[in-house]
């Protein structure tokens, strides 16, 4: 049928591809005349998808050529055989838990760098309505989780109801509403809180039905007065696959952004989570897993962990005790270690240059810019000295110094930003 055909593309600009083919396009025509469809669904699953999302847009929009509408019946075929009673199941209740609070992320052991002080002292202020939504971001590592999780105990120690979830879990909690045909009880339980909490929304990418029920969900708490904080890698209009609609709603409140740690506060960090599992963690065992896992903060806390469930003695460990135990994960880091050389290759693929042009002497536009960007990430993500980077290079300090200074002040092109995205993206094909 033509017409059905014609209004699945429609919908398509409306809840995205994914959704349509994933939930619509396997159904299947029974039968047609000029004013009414017949569909059968694999299962009750899709009928109630259909129910839930397309049902009202179907009959404002499905029409024929004589623009008369065009009822959807689901043939008989589609509904499930009935069952003896005694032989029905029921779904099981809808259970959908917030993320357990951890009582040990408060602000008070909340480590920051001085440029961060502002931010925490912003967020401890937090109070229902003030700044809504609050949204911070920053790349991994920089304790985004932490200090939602730190928000989280003082609003809920203030008597409130906070719900707590991770990007993933909600997207789970809408799936799960969706098959089990419950989504009045998803929507009674998001939309009834003082404070929801979302951690890491940059995941909602591409995810259309997810997208509809957070787009709603915002509107009633906003409208409630009730606070939403959320948190991301980016800032919100950098975040890609997200509805227009969505992004504006992140940008209504305050945006903050939360810088990297320095290697001696990461070191604290370290050290206070071991105080906290009362592990004995000597200075030198801290240098030791700031060394070796220093690319990302995650690797560097799952060695840690390592390390408090395989040292089995009450000896204090040293750095070559922790060397041995580490021995898979330092594998592992040192495969997916960042150098110069990946940060030279992915720059190159992204301007479709050769190495070569790079090192090169040509003082042309087409190498200078990638030049000057391939050496601001390596003193950005891997913190090399000038002297370092100048003979990795072939060129003196001073040039070093005064092309990362020009890609700090971003007087060379607008498009630096979106260059140093992708590439630092892309660094992990290398």
């Amino acid at each position: 049928m033509k017409a059905w055909d014609v209004f699945l593309c429609n919908l398509e600009q409306k809840m995205g591809k994914q959704a349509v083919d994933k939930w619509l396009r396997p159904l299947k025509v029974f039968r047609f005349d000029a004013c009414n469809l017949y569909l059968e669904a694999e299962n009750s699953f899709q009928i109630a998808w259909f129910e839930e999302h397309v049902r009202q847009f179907a009959k404002e929009h499905f029409r024929n050529n004589n623009a008369h509408p065009i009822k959807i019946h689901f043939a008989a075929q589609a509904k499930p055989k009935q069952k003896k009673k005694k032989e029905e199941v029921l779904p099981p209740p809808l259970e959908l838990a917030s993320t357990p609070l951890d009582p040990s992320q408060t602000f008070s052991n909340f480590i920051f760098e001085q440029n961060n002080a502002l931010i925490i002292e912003f967020c401890k202020k937090i109070s229902p309505g003030a700044f809504n939504p609050l949204f911070l971001f920053g790349e991994q590592g920089t304790g985004k989780s932490h200090l939602l999780m730190a928000c989280a105990n003082k609003l809920q120690n203030a008597g409130l109801n906070v719900f707590f979830v991770h990007a993933e879990t909600f997207t789970e909690h809408v799936v799960k509403a969706i098959r089990n045909s419950q989504m009045q009880k998803f929507r009674g339980i998001y939309r009834n809180q003082d404070v929801l909490i979302i951690d890491d929304v940059h995941c909602f990418a591409r995810r259309s039905a997810t997208q509809e029920e957070l787009f709603h969900t915002f509107n009633t708490l906003h409208t409630s007065g009730k606070q939403i904080i959320l948190s991301s890698h980016l800032p919100p209009s950098r975040i890609e696959d997200i509805e227009p609609r969505l992004i504006s709603r992140f940008e209504w409140g305050i945006v903050l952004e939360l810088f990297p740690l320095s290697k001696k506060k990461m070191g604290q960090v370290l050290k206070n989570r071991a105080h906290l599992h009362r592990f004995s963690l000597p200075d030198s065992v801290v240098d030791f897993l700031l060394e070796k896992f220093s690319a990302k903060t995650n690797a560097m806390m799952r060695a840690l962990d390592a390390l408090f469930l395989r040292h089995k003695t009450e000896q204090v460990i040293s750095p070559q005790q922790a060397e041995i135990l580490l021995f898979d994960l330092l594998l592992e880091e040192e495969k997916q270690k960042l150098t110069p050389e990946k940060i030279l290759s992915a720059t190159s693929a992204y301007f479709g240059i050769r190495n070569s042009d790079i090192l090169g002497k040509s003082r042309s536009r087409e190498c200078t810019i990638p030049r000057k960007l391939a050496m601001y990430l390596c003193r950005s993500k891997l913190g090399l000295p000038y002297l370092t980077i100048g003979k990795f290079f072939g060129r003196d300090h001073s040039t070093v110094m005064t092309s990362i200074g020009q890609i700090k002040k971003k007087s060379i092109t607008e498009e630096i930003d979106a260059a140093l995205e992708e590439i630092t993206k892309n660094l992990s094909k290398f």
